[in-house]
């Protein structure tokens, strides 16, 4: 009996032992459970934070992305020439801003970098709000990655406007009791179209749609590069495209490719091309020639707006003081033919203007905007000198139809002169040069754009023309004396028979732009 009460003793606590173990596995799984609950709970937590500050990010980005496309206007070329480097990227303002460096937009006092303080003062401040969750906010900065120079259009859907890439740094925040932040990094492009891709554009589908008589020709210069000849001379570029037929004259030269749209054409001409002359290459269009009217204008007639009256308007010293916008300023001698004449010096300021005629070898500056006129005409030899650009004529040509003449710079007559006067065919005596060194010969044809929508005649040449003509449904011809015609025209057809030459500035693929809209090209994102 004493042996089995002994055993019995022994065994005595065992039940709590297994107790506490039983409480500390359970203690420790449910400590486990609560810190996995948690670390979950703090993980949503994150992530929650994390996505609110992505899209308060992203919402800044979307915020500058459409100031640059609405609000934001492009530097003149006069402070891109003086106070940007665009030969790096990002680009570098050198003077005119805070600092050489970057050109930089930014909320954050003290980083912006802008040469122009009117434009950087209405770049937004932040740090900005989301609309309906003040603790939300964004800041921005935007920097200048390229920039591509372009006169624009003013005159076709879409606008004009200068080629820049933009990257766009967006930091969102959440305030709260825990903090959270994350940037985002967008790289934004305008797209843009080259109005002028040809040296001769003609949208008829007629037999002798472009036409070049003997010893007449086509080649290209780039006028970035200076003026007209020697080196800057490129016996190719001069490209024609039409929907009808190309006729070259025995003796013509085209120094470039012709593209038309093969055996679509009417009348005398069996197929795209009749040549006796000689050209580098043939090729088919891809697509109909069918450029878009101007003014944003859906059908004919199509006409600027304001609408220029019809009034006569003749410049003359006792009829400038008249015309609203005309300021007469003296003589001056320039050379008339071969010979040095006095003249009268006119001022037109941009404007709306009637039936203007220049009635003698006069000089008409214009400084760069809109003229909006019904026609102009020259009636002897006179000149129009651009003062600065680019000049946009816009040709209404109200009342006029086939067989009226929208525009006449025949006999001595020139566009796009220098101020030193070069009336007549220069080859006769010695010329100074326009300014940045172009020289008469050549002038800057992006700084003159003519533009008309209706049917009557275009005429040009007797004295250097230096200018783009998009008239798609005019008739354009070369008439006068064999001086040159510098720049690109798109037109109905176009007849060359004055044994001019026709030289195409490649540089308007790049300077005469159509603006498209503005395409992310790169997108990341990082936390802090």
């Amino acid at each position: 009996m004493l042996r089995t009460t002994l055993n019995r003793n022994k065994e005595g606590g065992v039940a709590l032992v297994i107790v506490l173990i039983v409480l500390l596995v359970l203690s420790t799984l449910v400590a486990s459970l609560i810190f996995a609950t948690s670390t979950e709970v703090w993980a949503s937590a994150n992530y929650k934070l994390l996505t609110q500050a992505r899209y308060t990010a992203e919402a800044g980005a979307q915020a500058t992305e459409n100031w640059l496309v609405y609000t934001y206007t492009s530097p003149s070329a006069a402070l891109v020439a003086a106070d940007l480097d665009l030969t790096k990227s990002p680009v570098v303002c050198t003077a005119g801003c805070d600092a050489v460096g970057p050109v930089v937009l930014s909320s954050t006092p003290g980083a912006t970098n802008y040469p122009d303080a009117a434009v950087a003062a209405k770049f937004p401040m932040n740090p900005q709000a989301l609309p309906g969750a003040p603790k939300d906010t964004y800041s921005t900065t935007v920097t200048l990655l390229s920039m591509t120079p372009s006169a624009g259009v003013s005159w076709l859907p879409g606008g004009g406007g200068t080629i820049q890439t933009w990257q766009i740094a967006s930091v969102g925040t959440i305030n709260g009791v825990r903090n959270g932040s994350v940037q985002v990094v967008e790289t934004i492009q305008r797209s843009g179209t080259p109005v002028f891709n040809y040296a001769l554009e003609a949208t008829s589908t007629a037999c002798k749609a472009i036409y070049f008589g003997g010893s007449d020709g086509a080649d290209s210069y780039n006028s970035t590069t200076g003026p007209y000849g020697g080196t800057n001379v490129v016996a190719s570029g001069g490209d024609l495209a039409t929907n009808g037929n190309v006729t070259l004259a025995s003796g013509a030269v085209i120094d470039g490719t012709i593209y038309d749209s093969n055996n679509v054409t009417k009348g005398a001409c069996p197929d795209g091309i009749t040549s006796s002359g000689s050209y580098q290459g043939a090729s088919l269009l891809p697509a109909k020639i069918n450029p878009p009217l101007p003014w944003g204008c859906a059908s004919l007639p199509c006409y600027p707006s304001p609408l220029p009256p019809t009034t006569a308007q003749t410049l003359s010293t006792s009829t400038c003081g008249s015309i609203s916008g005309c300021t007469y300023n003296g003589t001056t001698s320039i050379y008339d033919n071969g010979s040095k004449t006095t003249v009268n010096v006119y001022t037109l300021a941009p404007g709306d203007y009637g039936n203007v005629t220049v009635s003698n070898a006069d000089v008409v500056h214009m400084a760069a905007g809109t003229y909006n006129l019904n026609s102009l005409n020259f009636a002897k030899d006179g000149q129009i000198v651009v003062d600065s650009g680019p000049v946009v004529l816009n040709l209404a040509g109200q009342g006029f139809y086939a067989g009226n003449v929208v525009m006449n710079s025949g006999g001595l007559s020139g566009i796009n002169l220098c101020g030193g006067g070069v009336t007549g065919n220069p080859g006769t005596y010695t010329t100074t040069t326009c300014g940045s060194g172009k020289s008469a010969f050549s002038g800057i044809p992006n700084q003159m754009q003519i533009v008309y929508a209706g049917n009557a005649s275009i005429s040009t040449t007797g004295a250097p023309f230096a200018a783009v003509i998009y008239a798609p449904n005019a008739p354009v011809a070369e008439t006068g004396g064999a001086v040159g015609f510098y720049g690109s025209v798109v037109c109905s057809t176009f007849n060359e028979s004055s044994k001019a030459p026709f030289h195409y500035d490649n540089s308007l693929k790049t300077t005469v732009i159509q603006a498209g809209p503005y395409h992310v090209t790169g997108f990341s994102w990082s936390k802090f």
